[in-house]
């Protein structure tokens, strides 16, 4: 599945433009991004539990990351992962502004407006 709608925020250091030119500061930048996404990741992964949002499997934690190649599937993987954490974390709080509108005019969310606002495009997650 492509994503739709990445949303997660920019690592700050611009690493990769040095992946041709010095590969140890690539990888050193590969590494940083890795411990940049996993708080990222240990943050989301609070919020949903917090929300009560279904999680996301977070199966890029158990790859291996013992050399440079191993690194960029780990990072590329941890990104795809937050993103749709974060999808889904934006999904909940969506919901949750429905239904509170809802209840402000006196009424309950039809199941179809229900589907309409877990299926907007733009913020679907899997």
């Amino acid at each position: 599945m492509s994503m739709r709608n990445w949303m997660l925020p920019r690592f700050p250091n611009n690493y990769r433009t040095q992946r041709d030119s010095d590969e140890r500061e690539y990888y050193a930048g590969l590494q940083q991004e890795w411990d940049f996404r996993m708080n990222e990741s240990n943050a989301l992964h609070n919020d949903l539990l917090q929300i009560g949002a279904p999680l996301v499997e977070r199966s890029s934690l158990t790859l291996p990351r013992q050399n440079m190649h191993q690194y960029e599937r780990a990072v590329t993987k941890i990104k795809k992962e937050n993103n749709l954490m974060i999808l889904r974390r934006s999904r909940y709080h969506m919901l949750q502004l429905a239904e509170e509108q809802a209840v402000a005019t006196n009424r309950q969310l039809t199941p179809v407006e229900r589907n309409n606002v877990l299926n907007y495009e733009d913020y679907l997650s899997e």
